[in-house]
C-alpha cells in the first residue's frame, strides 16, 4: 500500500531565539557552496599539476638540448686533440729528420776537412791504402818509401790543428820488385770543428 502525504511539510524552529525556520527538505538538499568549492579546487589542482608538467617538460627539454650541445662540443674537441697529437708527431718526426740532416752535414764537412788537411800531411813518397773514422778515431794504414817518411807522415800529423793523440802502432818493411816498402800503421783522434784540442 502507498501513502502520500499531503500536507505541508513541517518546518523546525531553529533555537536561538531568531525565529528563522527551516523545513525538513532544506536540511536534506546537499550544500551547494561545498560542492562549487570541491570543483573549483579540482580545477585549481588541475591547472597546478598542468602549469608544474609543462615547467618540468620545459625543463627536461632544456637540459636534453644543453646535453647535445655539449656531447657534440665534446665530440669537436676530441677530434681537435686527435688533430694536435697527429701535428706534434709530425712536427717530432720532422725535428728529429732535421737533426740528422745538420748531423750528417757537419760529418760531411768535418769529412771534407779531415781528408784534405790529411792530403796536405802527406809526404811526398808516402801513400794511404785505408783509412777508417769512427767515433772521432782514425786509424790508416799505408806505405812509404823510407822511415823517415813516415815520421814525418807522424809530425806533420801531430803539427796540425785537426789531429790529437798521433801514435805510430807499426812499421814493416818489404822488398817489392827490388825496393824497399815500408808498410804503416797510424791512429789518432779528429778534432771535430768547435770542440778544444785534446792533449795527446
Amino acid at each position: 500500500m502507498i501513502k502520500i502525504n499531503l500536507l505541508k511539510p513541517e518546518k523546525k524552529e531553529v533555537a536561538g531565539g531568531g525565529g528563522t525556520t527551516v523545513s525538513y527538505a532544506e536540511e536534506a538538499k546537499p550544500s551547494k557552496v561545498s560542492v562549487a568549492a570541491l570543483v573549483g579546487a579540482g580545477i585549481l589542482t588541475a591547472v597546478g599539476i598542468g602549469l608544474l608538467y609543462f615547467l618540468q617538460a620545459s625543463n627536461l627539454a632544456n637540459e636534453k638540448r644543453l646535453l647535445d650541445e655539449r656531447t657534440l662540443r665534446k665530440a669537436e674537441l676530441e677530434k681537435v686533440l686527435l688533430e694536435l697529437e697527429t701535428i706534434e708527431a709530425t712536427k717530432r718526426e720532422l725535428d728529429n729528420k732535421i737533426k740528422i740532416i745538420g748531423e750528417l752535414k757537419l760529418k760531411q764537412k768535418d769529412a771534407v776537412l779531415m781528408l784534405d788537411k790529411m792530403s796536405r800531411s802527406l809526404p811526398d813518397w808516402v801513400w794511404l791504402s785505408s783509412m777508417s773514422y769512427s767515433g772521432g778515431a782514425i786509424n790508416i794504414s799505408g806505405k812509404a818509401l823510407s822511415n823517415n817518411l813516415i815520421a814525418d807522415l807522424v809530425n806533420n800529423l801531430q803539427n796540425s790543428n785537426l789531429f790529437t793523440n798521433v801514435q805510430l802502432k807499426s812499421t814493416t818493411r818489404q822488398r817489392q820488385a827490388g825496393i824497399d816498402i815500408f808498410q804503416f800503421a797510424i791512429s789518432c783522434v779528429f778534432i771535430r770543428q768547435g770542440e778544444p784540442n785534446k792533449a795527446g
